[in-house]
């Protein structure tokens, strides 16, 4: 009842809320993710001219990517290079539309944590790669990995303004400033993506933090 009342309130004009605070609308990636940041970047998924115009707005520099199909269950479409985000990569990105707004919006998010637990910025996230045709673990057999669709990226580190480096395969769990940098760092991701898997996973992840948008949601 006061949900309804709230968007009743909203929709005649007699409250402003935040942004990012009503499910249907498109994500504002400049401004923080709100309680419905999940529905809101799933719904990019199946709508690529509001995926594209969400980058857009927030100032993000891509090249769209011709639709690829390659083996068995492996292809992507709607994908970007990304050219320009709020933190560069150490080399381009070739994501799903929405993964790369998912990463936008990471990025503004992990930039301020550094500045607070680390006193510094990040100017390079270190990534391992986006697409693969595989399997989950790349086991022989199973279920395709949400990277065999642009779906999913690995993340081993973070290089800061001061030239220092912090990795996951090292800081991980640690009385560090770099330790809770990237304890932060996991929960943030869990706001926005669907899927986050770190080194708390299992060994296999013991040096990277892996971020999907899989239909399944997961913070480990």
């Amino acid at each position: 009842m006061m949900a309804a009342a709230a968007i009743l309130a909203w929709h005649e004009g007699w409250i402003t809320l935040p942004p990012n605070s009503l499910p249907w609308e498109a994500p504002d990636l400049r401004q923080p993710p709100g309680a419905f940041a999940h529905l809101q970047i799933d719904r990019l998924r199946d709508d690529p001219f509001s995926c594209r115009a969400a980058l857009d707005s927030a100032g993000v520099r891509y090249t769209p990517i011709q639709d690829r199909v390659m083996g068995d269950r492996c292809a992507y479409t709607n994908a970007v290079r990304l050219d320009g985000v709020p933190i560069a990569f150490n080399h381009a990105a070739t994501a799903a539309c929405s993964l790369a707004a998912a990463l936008a919006w990471y990025e503004r998010e992990i930039h301020a944590i550094a500045e607070h637990t680390l006193g510094a910025s990040i100017v390079r996230v270190e990534q391992l790669g986006t697409f693969a045709c595989r399997n989950v673990n790349s086991e022989a057999d199973g279920q395709r990995s949400e990277h065999a669709t642009a779906n999913a990226i690995d993340i081993a580190g973070y290089v800061l303004s001061n030239g220092r480096r912090v990795t996951v395969g090292r800081d991980w769990n640690k009385p560090t400033p770099e330790g809770r940098f990237l304890a932060e760092a996991h929960d943030a991701a869990c706001k926005v993506f669907n899927g986050v898997l770190g080194p708390d996973y299992n060994r296999l992840h013991a040096d990277h933090f892996h971020l999907d948008l899989g239909r399944y949601r997961i913070c480990r």
